[in-house]
């Protein structure tokens, strides 16, 4: 009943404490989305052999995370749907009073907007922990137990689609921003590092019909830096996406501080010569380039070991490291791609 009347009067709430919540149909868990629109925090407690856990509190979970809401879980181990609560309540009245007086300022560049949507970017990473005043194993996971960024969609004027934005908590000197055409998931592990060490993280906008437009990424690339952002970007993607980037960098290259792609498949759909035969402009102005790939990528052969063997050739500098029995999709150790991608950045 509680979510029911909030998602009439989503302007009305300033947090949620479900525990071992339940429903009388799924209509609720869909609704969830005018609850995250008005940035409701949501805190739920649960059973790990509670009956309604499966059908309401992880679907709520899992809708409410992709549609960039706040929501934090706990889920006592062995429990079913009683007793309720926690024996130590105090992380759901912390809970609470934060959510009451978190703050609400807006960055200087959303702020000259007509339109914007606030979301918030925070992985899925979880903790099986022991908690001696309940005497039991809790998991937890969420926007209270990981790092949590404001990720602002926003739309400029004469601009096909919106572009996102994860906001650094402390950005570094210089804002420095990565620029990237994909969207960024909840397991990356690349961006996360970059996020803590103060980079922004900006995807481009691309339309919903014929692909990526330059002019509007040179109009997202002039709105940010006008706004205090690095002038010189780094370049990030996976797949083709980082192929997209790269047409990009190639046309702009006095734009680029470095290039990092996992497993990229360098083809652009709107550019006449593909990127990997149009290298040259990268290797002049000297930009330093890393590729991290599976040996099992059936692309590895034809796109990062030929990109590797021209870029070589043109005197630039590329580093290339290979992941043993991995393919096309895998989680890379963060480390090199930050400390290659600090290394290089420039303001």
């Amino acid at each position: 009943y509680e979510y029911i009347w909030a998602t009439s009067h989503p302007d009305k709430i300033s947090s949620i404490y479900a525990d071992n919540p339940g429903g009388p149909d799924m209509e609720l868990v869909m609704n969830t989305g005018k609850l995250a629109l008005n940035d409701v925090p949501i805190l739920q407690i649960g059973g790990t052999i509670d009956p309604a856990y499966g059908q309401y509190a992880s679907a709520i979970e899992g809708i409410y995370h992709q549609l960039g809401g706040r929501i934090s879980t706990m889920i006592k181990e062995g429990y079913c749907h009683h007793p309720h609560s926690l024996i130590n309540p105090k992380p759901i009245a912390d809970f609470i009073e934060s959510s009451f007086y978190s703050k609400k300022d807006l960055p200087s560049f959303v702020s000259s907007l007509a339109r914007y949507r606030k979301m918030y970017y925070y992985s899925l990473a979880t903790s099986y922990t022991w908690y001696a005043d309940e005497q039991v194993n809790i998991t937890t996971r969420g926007a209270l137990f990981s790092p949590c960024y404001e990720r602002y969609e926003i739309y400029l004027p004469k601009v096909q689609g919106f572009s996102n934005v994860i906001v650094p908590k402390k950005p570094a000197p210089g804002n420095p921003w990565i620029f990237r055409a994909d969207y960024v998931q909840r397991d990356a592990v690349v961006d996360q590092e970059l996020l803590a060490k103060g980079y922004y993280i900006v995807t481009a906008a691309t339309p919903y019909t014929d692909g990526p437009s330059h002019a509007d990424w040179d109009a997202i690339y002039t709105y940010l830096t006008a706004h205090g952002f690095a002038k010189k970007a780094v370049i990030e993607g996976s797949g083709q996406a980082t192929g997209e980037m790269y047409a990009w960098a190639i046309e702009n290259p006095d734009k680029v501080s470095c290039i990092y792609g996992q497993n990229p498949i360098l083809t652009g759909r709107l550019v006449k010569v593909q990127p990997l035969d149009n290298l040259a402009p990268l290797a002049k102005a000297g930009i330093p380039i890393m590729h991290i790939c599976g040996s099992l990528d059936p692309d590895l052969d034809k796109q990062t070991r030929v990109a590797e063997k021209r870029y070589k050739q043109l005197d630039g500098k590329i580093t290339v490291i290979i992941k043993q029995g991995q393919g096309h999709y895998f989680i890379p150790d963060a480390k090199p791609a930050v400390a290659f991608i600090t290394a290089n950045t420039k303001n």
